[in-house]
């Protein structure tokens, strides 16, 4: 028996009860509710729909699917291939899409489907095109990063040892597209390497990193707080991106990438057992084959592949790459000294006077030294490799009153030089002479004349004689090798004994 949507539209506005109306009707009182549930949400009053056709109201209702979309319809039609493309981007809902279609249909004075409808509509387009997961990931918004179970292992020509690697694995969840690479070990250096040659080949970098609570890359990870190991940190701002990992012992909080983990572990590492590499470099080149494979492979369930995905819709998604990678670094503490320098690597670098006795932090680079204070940047300088005791010094970093260090100044230093003996003094002065910023040498300065506590003044006085007469500017270490090879003794003995040798010759006058 025909239902007739009119007459129940009409007996709902007078507020007739289901029960009688379908009765009245003789339909089931559950189709009753089921048309007028559907009424009351498609945002049209019931009197509106006693003015509209049979037709019409099984249009807007979707009760029925239609055979084929007449052309002439007064609906307006959404265009879903365009709309699924609008919602794979993050941010982006069914509703906000809905609202703008309908604001189209309301400016061009044409019907629009309700939400209802278009929500139907819209689930049933995606589908059929195989993008169902696109309401649960967004496009670029995430990337699932993990270390494998399952240990890959190559040969050692020389030796026949087999040596075990560590799989790396990173999944965009949207696409399922993945990234895998073969390191010796799970140290910072591989995760962060991982990560990098990740977003290289991705092309660039998702809004969100969810990795799992490993040390190296998670410190603390709890309800009250989570701690994101620094050098990661740092990487993940240097790309524009957000670290969030998973919940402790939720491997559900990253299914895709346990999901890729396992497909590698089948389709790659387990068909790799048959050739024989013999370095990590020949089993990450054919890893990087079998890993092209699985990406371009045909979906058993839909159309396309993982790679047709990313290429269409999720790529263009992604944050792209800087200009330049992202540097390893290692951070470290260091106090600033009284000659407004720190220590690194035995060189000393310069920060403003202002920080002396504060503790800052070093960010060191394959090249670089930045030095930071409470996370604001202070200064940086190239590393001086392979250079012991050099100074790097910006000049703007010391004060115009050398005094401002307090007692410390090449003034004390020069007293306190006098009062061990002339030659000491000598080399004080030379040192200072030799830079043209006097904090440079406080610490040569301080450690040559704190040698008069080990090896007495006397021998400090003579040391410096024995230094000066080998050097212009002789320095800590010249002098402490005098001290501890006693030259100096040796030196003074000698030159006693020619000074008194020097008392028994007869002069040229006696033979005159």
């Amino acid at each position: 028996m025909k239902t007739n949507y009119k007459e129940i539209a009409r007996l709902k506005g007078r507020e007739v009860s289901e029960r009688s109306i379908a009765k009245q009707l003789k339909i089931s009182r559950n189709t009753v509710n089921v048309i007028a549930h559907r009424m009351l949400e498609s945002g049209y009053s019931f009197s509106c729909f006693v003015e509209m056709t049979e037709e019409d109201i099984i249009e807007t209702l979707r009760l029925k699917k239609p055979k084929g979309r007449n052309e002439d319809s007064i609906y307006v039609y959404p265009d879903y291939e365009k709309l699924t493309k609008e919602l794979s981007k993050p941010g982006v809902t069914l509703q906000l899409l809905w609202e703008e279609y309908h604001d189209e249909c309301r400016l061009s004075k044409k019907r629009g489907y309700q939400i209802t409808q278009f929500k139907k509509y819209f689930n049933e387009h995606l589908g059929k095109s195989g993008y169902t997961d696109i309401i649960k990931h967004k496009a670029g918004e995430k990337i699932e990063v993990d270390w494998a179970g399952k240990r890959p292992n190559w040969q050692d020509p020389d030796t026949g040892e087999i040596i075990k690697g560590w799989l790396f694995v990173g999944i965009l969840p949207f696409s399922g597209y993945g990234y895998a690479e073969v390191f010796s070990d799970m140290k910072q250096a591989s995760w962060i390497k991982g990560h990098l040659n990740m977003f290289d080949y991705f092309g660039g970098v998702s809004r969100i990193l969810i990795p799992d609570n490993l040390k190296v890359g998670i410190i603390k990870n709890n309800k009250e707080d989570t701690i994101v190991n620094s050098v990661y940190s740092d990487m993940a701002d240097y790309y524009g991106t957000v670290i969030i990992p998973t919940r402790i012992k939720k491997p559900k909080d990253k299914p895709s990438v346990e999901s890729l983990v396992g497909q590698l572990t089948t389709s790659i590492i387990a068909k790799m057992r048959n050739y024989q590499f013999f370095s990590m470099k020949e089993y990450n080149q054919q890893l990087m084959v079998e890993l092209e494979r699985v990406n371009r492979k045909a979906f058993q369930k839909k159309e396309g592949s993982r790679y047709q995905i990313f290429e269409e819709i999720e790529k263009s998604m992604l944050i792209p790459l800087p200009n330049r990678p992202y540097e390893l670094c290692e951070w470290r503490k260091a106090k600033v000294a009284t000659n407004s320098h720190i220590s690194f690597g035995k060189s000393y670098y310069s920060v403003p006077h202002k920080y002396i006795g504060e503790t800052v932090d070093l960010k060191i680079t394959e090249e670089r030294l930045e030095i930071y204070h409470k996370q604001a940047e202070l200064c940086s300088f190239a590393l001086k490799k392979g250079q012991i005791g050099v100074y790097s010094t910006n000049p703007s970093h010391m004060p115009t009153n050398s005094n401002a260090f307090g007692e410390w100044n090449s003034t004390r230093y020069l007293n306190w030089a006098k009062q061990k003996g002339p030659f000491v003094y000598q080399v004080v002065q030379r040192q200072f002479e030799s830079v043209k910023v006097e904090q440079q040498k406080y610490r040569t300065v301080h450690s040559i004349l704190k040698l008069a506590d080990k090896y007495g003044t006397n021998r400090l006085e003579n040391a410096c004689q024995y230094a000066l007469e080998h050097s212009r500017c002789p320095n800590y270490k010249n002098i402490k090798a005098i001290l501890t090879n006693k030259q100096d003794i040796n030196w003074a003995e000698e030159k006693k004994k020619k000074n008194e040798e020097s008392k028994f010759l007869r002069g040229a006058k006696y033979y005159e």
